[in-house]
């Protein structure tokens, strides 16, 4: 009875000590006092960012009534590519540059070039290679398209099957501007204060880096970003055309 006893006793203790290793989504709370929260402002700033054409990117072009002028959208191999000079050949109208021009931009250049030849056209024109590449801790790490201008990391990492049981949720890396500007920030979905709409925010080409709970804090700071892009720059082999992030 006495060893049934001590057997239940610490079959508690050890319950008790597993559930503090949980992790939460969302863990911010005071652990000494508990203090009334103050209500959370809405912010009613509207975040915008509209993506810029890139040479090797890949373009879907509808010229309504005239299928003959349109690119084939109906395979994976769909759309036209843009050419190293940013550039993109087309009927009637020859080469046009459009790197550096949004979609809303370059679909008004080409309804005004069209416009010689047909009268009212009516172009639409979207980028299909928009993309972002979520690696590390979640269930199935790759790419994730883009259907809009952005997306943002909680869809990301959702539509990649979530955090698998050794993320570490309150480091997590993104890395912008490609691989030879890099722009690094590590976000702390732990904490609603970090629930940040403009933070979250993942721009096309960005790469979203979950780290594993058993390995260290990266000090972005003091250890600069050079180890961190070495690291992203060899795993990426099966998922980036790192030489279209580079540009």
């Amino acid at each position: 009875m006495k060893k049934y006893f001590l057997f239940v006793i610490g079959t508690i203790l050890f319950l008790g000590c597993s559930a503090k290793k949980e992790y939460l989504l969302f863990q911010d709370v005071n652990k000494t006092t508990k203090q009334p929260q103050k209500p959370i402002k809405k912010s009613t700033t509207k975040y915008i960012y509209e993506y810029k054409i890139l040479p090797g990117d890949r373009l879907s072009i509808t010229v309504f009534n005239h299928p003959e002028l349109s690119t084939d959208n109906k395979t994976d191999l769909s759309g036209i590519n843009v050419f190293p000079d940013g550039t993109i050949n087309l009927p009637l109208v020859g080469n046009v540059k459009v790197a550096g021009l949004t979609e809303e931009q370059a679909t008004k250049k080409l309804e005004k070039l069209y416009s010689e030849y047909l009268k009212h056209p009516y172009i639409k024109l979207e980028v299909l290679t928009k993309k972002v590449y979520v690696l590390g801790e979640v269930k199935q790490p790759g790419v994730v398209q883009i259907s809009g201008n952005y997306t943002t990391l909680i869809e990301a990492i959702s539509q990649r099957g979530g955090f698998n049981d050794m993320a570490r949720r309150n480091n997590i890396l993104i890395i912008s501007g490609g691989l030879n500007n890099p722009q690094i920030r590590q976000i702390d979905l732990t904490k609603i204060s970090s629930l940040n709409y403009k933070n979250l925010v993942l721009k096309p080409n960005d790469i979203v880096y979950v780290q594993p709970m058993n390995m260290k804090p990266l000090d972005v700071q003091i250890q600069g970003v050079s180890p961190i892009v070495s690291f992203v720059n060899s795993i990426l082999s099966t998922f980036v055309n790192v030489k279209i992030l580079s540009q």
